[in-house]
């Protein structure tokens, strides 16, 4: 028998239990799953082990039955995983794609990990970022205070970026700016639209979507020469909504990434596949990656996990508010600490940047995935180390391009159409970037609309306001919102993980 009788039947899934439990010793195999609860069981494709006392590892459970298990015989190892069918990384993702598929895929992949080790694509390390939607870098606005928020991440261990809004490039307070220079391991900043209108960046016009991007580019300058505070070229989409030709423009200008809320353009409903969102970055919007995020209560252990063992970065999205009773980013952020206690706080554009997927090739090379335009690589070994480095991004074909390493540029060796892959020799101990660069085509000066700008200045004053003043008194701000509520705006979504 190919367990040597240790195992003795294949059982259907007994009534009464809803949840796969991951055996709390079971790390070194089943990574940041171990210890966990999730669920549904899924009963049509589920099936449990009758087994022996001894010699079978109990990797996963349904109730008091195995449902993965690893059998040790001799010098060979078996793994056992009681499910009818193997996900299709190819199909449609649905709403609810991680509690559907966990049992068709999760074992699966750790089983293959854990047998091929580093002959698969994996993480290396994980990163993580808290970020907070719209404040001025000014000592307090709405409920958010930069000095409390210093020492409540010192305290609990996390970093924050802010999503700043080129809008307010003039405005931001020396004594906070100060704060961000020497505190840049926690706190940073990154792009926030332009003007923060009313979906802005859903416009599919290229000339308009041109026109904010250069716009929020020279704002952004101008506020690094006014504060020397650096802005990670990552952008966070306002209220969430955006264009594939959004994602377009970002790519043409160089931006490293975009990170949303939810995967879904605005009224351009797209179809996800599941190998979508088992890697790093959604990559299926002009090629440029989409990287993913929650708000604090809805970032629980089996969200966390899956980020964690297919190399997502756990971004965590907040507005102000969050902070008149910070709870519940507390508690996710100490659901991430004791789920990955190595895991890397930093930035957004640096989570972004070294989310990669390491794999060894058959020759013995070191070969890393990127799903950002910039990323950074380190060698911590003490001898010099060759990289095949990729970026795998669709659509990139066709594309002329050049290479930045560090201050040196040079043309893309392309091996694939839709990738481009170079080989880099990396010294001992040290950290390189490297980025795909679009040729930048024209320089003329942005240009929006005197109409636009009083809008947007008007909306910005209004939108302050509102958070600094009306949040703060529950019935003045129900009674704001009702006179400024339109019908719901309330596309399909995706939902990365449930």
């Amino acid at each position: 028998m190919l367990t040597a009788d240790c195992v003795q039947a294949v059982l259907p899934v007994p009534e009464g239990v809803d949840a796969y439990v991951v055996a709390a010793n079971s790390r070194e195999i089943c990574g940041p799953f171990s210890g966990i609860s999730l669920g549904t069981v899924d009963r049509v494709n589920d099936r449990v082990f009758s087994h022996t006392e001894h010699g079978c590892r109990e990797l996963i459970t349904i109730g008091r039955q195995v449902h993965v298990a690893a059998v040790r015989l001799d010098n060979s190892e078996v793994f056992l995983v009681g499910s009818e069918d193997v996900v299709d990384l190819d199909a449609e993702a649905g709403d609810a794609w991680m509690s559907q598929s966990f049992s068709r895929l999760v074992p699966h992949a750790i089983a293959m990990r854990h047998i091929f080790r580093d002959r698969c694509w994996h993480p290396v390390q994980n990163y993580a970022c808290v970020t907070v939607d719209d404040p001025l870098l000014c000592p307090n606005y709405g409920f958010l205070n930069y000095e409390c928020l210093l020492r409540l991440m010192e305290k609990h261990h996390f970093s924050t970026t802010i999503a700043f809004i080129p809008h307010n490039f003039r405005r931001s307070s020396p004594r906070v700016t100060k704060l961000f220079r020497e505190h840049s391991d926690r706190l940073s900043i990154c792009f926030h639209g332009n003007d923060h209108t009313e979906a802005e960046f859903a416009s599919r016009d290229p000339s308009r979507l041109t026109a904010m991007i250069r716009t929020a580019e020279n704002r952004i300058s101008a506020h690094g020469e006014i504060t020397s505070v650096p802005c990670d070229r990552v952008m966070i989409f306002p209220q969430g909504r955006f264009s594939i030709e959004a994602m377009a423009a970002l790519r043409s200008h160089n931006f490293d990434a975009a990170v949303n809320s939810n995967a879904q353009p605005q009224g351009q409903p797209a179809r996800l596949k599941l190998r979508e969102l088992v890697q790093p970055a959604v990559l299926c919007f002009s090629g440029f990656p989409l990287f993913l995020r929650r708000t604090g209560i809805f970032t629980q252990d089996a969200d966390i996990a899956f980020r964690l063992f297919f190399g997502v970065p756990v971004l965590i999205c907040e507005h102000h508010d969050a902070f008149r009773r910070p709870d519940d980013l507390i508690d996710a952020v100490g659901r991430i600490n004791r789920l990955a206690p190595d895991i890397n706080w930093c930035s957004a554009g640096t989570a972004v940047q070294r989310s990669v997927l390491h794999r060894v090739d058959v020759q013995g090379t070191l070969c890393v995935k990127s799903f950002s335009g910039t990323v950074q690589l380190t060698n911590q070994s003490r001898s010099q180390q060759l990289v095949q480095l990729e970026w795998a991004f669709p659509g990139f074909n066709g594309q002329s391009g050049v290479l930045e390493h560090n201050a040196h540029t040079e043309d893309v060796r392309r091996v694939d159409p839709a990738e481009a892959r170079i080989f880099v020799v990396l010294p001992p101990g040290a950290t390189n970037s490297f980025s795909i660069r679009c040729p930048q085509t024209s320089h003329e000066p942005a240009s929006l609309s005197l109409r636009h700008n009083v809008r947007a200045f008007i909306r910005r004053r209004l939108s302050e306001l509102r958070d600094n003043h009306i949040s703060k008194h529950p019935l003045l701000l129900e009674m704001a919102t009702a006179m400024l509520r339109r019908p719901p705006h309330n596309p399909t979504t995706v939902q990365p993980f449930q």
